[in-house]
């Protein structure tokens, strides 16, 4: 069915359906996310170096239709209310990102909505953005991004001060159904000349192949000494190769000073995907620059792909161990 509006061309799917939400009692303190991904990739400083344009990573609206999908938790957790739902993905090779943009209304918003998830009394559900044009199209919304809230600026004389006042009001409609949704886009004066629409975006986790080698003495013969893992952009090194079952065993090895542990590496290929050293760190490792701590850092910096060799127990290879065979050796 079709429903038209002055400044909207809206689908709504005509076969919406009842869903449940999936309950989250994961008990991690945040160390990791419902999905088992770290809770690193899901969110990411303001202040970091963005190398890649995150677009890359996007997910087609196709795809993106079966992959979305709606959580609450059972407890308060990373500022949600319980029972709250919010938006999700099934796939743990993916991710829900945040992209804020203002929208202007003269003309129509040019957007087609469909809703994915309804029926139900509360109004909770899930719909989508199906298609842009015009203002939409200009603002960076693309087919697949759902709105999670809605915020209007509006100016207020004030008259006793002679001046212009201007207001801002938010308005969630994260997990609604269309009626919600087309409801509240619909219902701002016509004055208001744009909207700041923030949205949810699925992208796909970008990831990195990693080769870590052993010292040969410390495997047993006919064993090979090298291992691939792959790890997920933004994984802190030093626990997602503890979480991947990489052994830190290096009896003579000092213990670091940050983690408490022996937790140092060599970077033989890759150094450029990992985050830069800070000023403690550099001094540090200033006789030896391919070495990390690897619990301060942080793999896949900026949202890079790519290939990382690298050794653990360090003072456990012996001179004539340092030759390598891997795949990425440089």
């Amino acid at each position: 069915m079709m429903q038209r509006h002055s400044i909207f061309y809206l689908l709504l799917s005509s076969t919406p359906f009842v869903t449940g939400f999936l309950p989250n009692n994961n008990n991690n303190n945040g160390v990791v996310s419902h999905l088992g991904v770290p809770s690193a990739l899901l969110m990411s400083s303001p202040s970091d170096e963005v190398k890649v344009d995150p677009n890359v990573y996007n997910v087609p609206i196709e795809k993106g239709a079966e992959m979305w999908t709606a959580t609450v938790n059972a407890e308060p957790r990373n500022g949600r209310d319980v029972g709250v739902p919010y938006l999700d993905t099934k796939s743990r090779n993916h991710f829900v990102d945040d992209v804020k943009v203002i929208v202007f209304r003269d003309g129509g918003m040019g957007m087609n909505l469909m809703e994915l998830a309804g029926g139900r009394e509360d109004g909770y559900g899930i719909t989508i953005v199906e298609s842009v044009s015009g203002n939409a199209e200009k603002a960076g919304i693309i087919p697949g991004d759902s709105i999670s809230s809605v915020q209007a600026r509006s100016s207020v004389v004030k008259k006793k001060a002679a001046s212009i006042e201007t207001q801002e009001q938010a308005f969630d409609c994260e997990c609604r159904d269309f009626d919600e949704t087309i409801g509240l886009l619909t219902s701002f004066d016509p004055e208001i000349d744009s909207l700041i629409l923030n949205l949810k975006r699925l992208r796909r986790q970008p990831k990195l192949k990693v080769v870590v080698e052993y010292p040969p003495s410390q495997c047993a013969e006919g064993v090979d000494n090298k291992e691939t893992i792959e790890l997920f952009a933004g994984e802190n090194l030093r626990r997602a190769l503890m979480n991947r079952g990489i052994v830190f065993e290096d009896r003579d090895a000092r213990k670091c000073d940050y983690c408490g542990q022996k937790c140092m590496v060599k970077i033989d290929v890759g150094s450029t995907l990992c985050n830069p050293m800070s000023i403690t760190e550099e001094k540090f490792m200033k006789n030896n620059p391919k070495c990390r701590l690897s619990c301060k850092t942080v793999v896949g910096y900026g949202m890079q792909e790519g290939n990382i060799r690298l050794r653990v127990n360090l003072n456990e290879w012996k001179p004539n161990e340092g030759a390598s065979t891997s795949p990425f050796a440089s």
